[in-house]
């Protein structure tokens, strides 16, 4: 859960501001415009995933959790696969007799990494 959300001025569109998380200054990251989706409030008491892949770290608001599942080797994605979040997507696990996007936090956090770069024109 999200405790008391900081703005940071100038921020990119996606970086929605900064929580402390023990101790550390964790950036909080709205992801739903890149997997097609509307974005929504946050306030204190959101749900957030917080994702970790080498230096990157963000939490993300989610709407919620709807379970730990185990899983052996996620199903692939088809090269044609216009899903929400297929271009984030690590393939498919099975959930609750369909299929569930399991997403890969690398290139997701690449991918707000990337849009909060400046545009040099040349």
């Amino acid at each position: 859960m999200l405790e008391a959300l900081t703005a940071v001025p100038g921020a990119p569109a996606p970086l929605l501001g900064v929580v402390n998380l023990r101790g550390s200054v964790l950036g909080v990251a709205e992801a739903r415009p890149l997997l097609g989706l509307s974005s929504r409030p946050v306030t204190p008491g959101s749900p957030a995933l917080v994702l970790a892949v080498g230096d990157l770290q963000a939490a993300m608001p989610i709407d919620r959790v709807v379970g730990l599942d185990w899983f052996e080797t996620p199903l692939p994605l088809h090269a044609d696969d216009r899903r929400p979040g297929a271009a984030y997507a690590a393939g498919l696990i099975p959930h609750e007799g369909d299929y569930a996007t399991l997403l890969d936090a690398g290139r997701l956090l690449d991918a707000l990494r990337a849009s909060w770069a400046p545009v040099v024109e040349a």
